[in-house]
């Protein structure tokens, strides 16, 4: 029962959410049933805490070798274990899982992102759902603000298209949506998953930088009929489902994506097109997301930052979990809007989400080398909101 319970409600909810007039009532009775038994939660809503991580730059590999990693399979090898240990309900990789279109030395795409599943084994057979977005080493060089590459780096002919297809075969899980815009599906997607929505999202396709706008305004006002369905319907049923559903209508809204939306570090990220950012950053103030993932940068770093109606979202550079460690000179492009509140460089990590109830609690987990050669986890960073 709990494996086709759980097949339910990762599946998006969106379209099917207004196909009948019962829906909510029959999706709450069915939440009850399957949270009472299989997660042995109060019947009041999702008070049992659950937890979910978010990684990225899992590429990298030792530069020296003749034939080049694809992942830098000591870091991941770290991470994976140590997301295995905490148990989340899912995880995900925004981005840069591999080395990919980078010539000196790499291996073949397929080899590359079937190293990645092997070094990722253990967090797939512990049955943790993975959700990855692709990053630009996942998709090809950047061609809108970086200079032209020098002709012995450049990718060989048809290598974007073989990149994509080597990509797809090894993230092609059966629980991966396939309710992305056209030209994007299995790429950018949304679900639900207990109290949480999530969107993913390719902005390092064609176009780069950029985020389909016209479907993520669908997605959020597809969301926003489900909340109000909910609301509307409170007044019906037991109390026990309506209390349900008032944690239903406060639900959490996460999205994620490999480019940071506000400038960090790297100059080739959403702020190239700051019109267009400026109305994805708006569209999530109006859903009620509170958090945007991303990575890029090789560090971690917390940002906050208002949407035009004064909605505060935090941008969060989840850190690397495996590409090469950098520093940063600690200045924001758009530094009259953009407040940072933390950064760290000089480690390996990754995020690590507790939800309980209308509370979420975000850590940073960092990997603190020892002089034994050892390692350990320390949280270097913390953070959490109440949903009102």
């Amino acid at each position: 029962m709990k494996k086709d319970m759980d097949k339910f409600f990762i599946t998006p909810i969106l379209k099917r959410s207004m196909q009948k007039g019962l829906f909510a009532i029959f999706f709450l009775i069915l939440l009850i049933l399957c949270n009472g038994c299989a997660h042995n939660q109060e019947i009041s809503g999702y008070s049992a805490p659950w937890k979910f991580a978010v990684v990225a730059d899992t590429q990298g590999g030792n530069r020296k070798q003749e034939i080049k990693s694809s992942i830098n399979e000591t870091v991941l090898k770290e991470i994976v274990h140590d997301i295995t240990a905490e148990r989340p309900d899912f995880v995900l990789i925004a981005g840069d899982l591999v080395s990919g279109w980078i010539q000196s030395g790499s291996k073949d795409f397929k080899a590359q992102y079937a190293a990645w599943k092997t070094a990722m084994k253990p967090v797939y057979n512990a049955g943790i759902r993975v959700f990855p977005v692709r990053g630009n080493h996942d998709v090809g060089p950047e061609r809108v603000v970086l200079p032209p590459l020098p002709a012995h780096l450049e990718p060989l002919p048809g290598a974007d298209a073989l990149l994509e297809q080597a990509y797809r075969e090894a993230i092609a899980e059966f629980y991966i949506p396939d309710n992305g815009p056209d030209g994007e599906k299995g790429l950018t997607f949304s679900f639900m998953h207990k109290n949480v929505f999530v969107v993913g999202l390719d902005v390092c396709g064609n176009p780069q930088h950029k985020v389909n706008l016209k479907w993520l305004d669908n997605e959020f006002a597809m969301l926003d009929k489900t909340r109000k369905k909910l609301s509307d319907n409170s007044k019906a049923g037991s109390a026990e489902i309506s209390s349900v559903r008032q944690d239903d209508k406060r639900l959490h809204v996460f999205v994620y994506a490999h480019e940071p939306a506000f400038q960090v570090r790297h100059r080739d990220c959403l702020a190239v097109y700051k019109e267009d950012r400026d109305a994805f950053w708006d569209l999530m103030g109006k859903a009620k997301t509170r958090v945007y993932f991303c990575g890029h940068d090789h560090l971690y770093n917390r940002a906050v930052v208002a949407d035009s109606a004064g909605n505060e979202i935090r941008q969060i550079v989840v850190g690397t979990g495996g590409g090469r460690l950098v520093q940063w000179s600690g200045v924001y492009e758009e530094a009259k809007r953009v407040k940072g509140e933390h950064s760290v460089s000089g480690y390996h990590g990754y995020v690590l989400v507790t939800i309980e109830g209308n509370k979420a609690t975000l850590i940073w987990k960092a990997m603190i080398p020892q002089e034994d050669g050892g390692i350990r986890w320390q949280e270097l960073d913390s953070f959490s909101y109440i949903l009102q």
